[in-house]
């Protein structure tokens, strides 16, 4: 009966009523600390410190735009047609693809595991196609995409078979 977390929890004892419990001898949570008053900006600074986030953040954002730019430049430079094809539709792909899973609310996360185990099914298809491609490196890199596209299917119906279940009647 020493133990704050015992006792609490603890209803009757050796016959008696120990409902209920005394106060905590610890307090979890400290004393907050007072906080400076500082001054409301006004309007007009408000909107002045908008303006030069709005600017920095653009800022940001061009010199990567000009950077990826220079890069696919260089890269279009020395690689041969067909990978910069294959490799345009690639960053497109990954660009829209953070762009949607980014703007979802976190309480849909869970059914978009739905739409992941399609893609992932789509993967395991086209793998399938090109393990028996002759090519050592396309079999390899193909069973490698098998199996983690295997583990993310496997992984969505466990996900989303967990969360089906909480809405069950038992």
């Amino acid at each position: 009966m020493d133990d704050d977390v015992i006792r609490g929890a603890t209803v009757t004892h050796q016959g008696e009523t120990t409902f209920p419990p005394p106060p905590p001898k610890v307090k979890a949570i400290g004393a907050a600390k007072p906080k400076k008053k500082e001054k409301a900006p006004t309007p007009e600074e408000k909107k002045a410190a908008e303006l030069a986030t709005f600017k920095a953040q653009t800022k940001s954002q061009v010199t990567m735009l000009a950077v990826g730019g220079a890069l696919m430049l260089l890269l279009g430079l020395v690689a041969p047609a067909s990978f910069m094809q294959h490799f345009i539709v690639f960053v497109l792909a990954c660009f829209i693809g953070f762009q949607v899973i980014w703007k979802v609310s976190h309480s849909l996360h869970t059914p978009l595991m739905a739409v992941t185990n399609a893609i992932s099914g789509i993967i395991i298809l086209g793998a399938i196609l090109q393990i028996g491609s002759g090519s050592a490196v396309v079999s390899v890199l193909a069973a490698i995409s098998v199996l983690i596209a295997s583990i993310n299917i496997v992984g969505g119906f466990l996900v989303t078979r967990r969360m089906l279940a909480m809405f069950q009647k038992s």
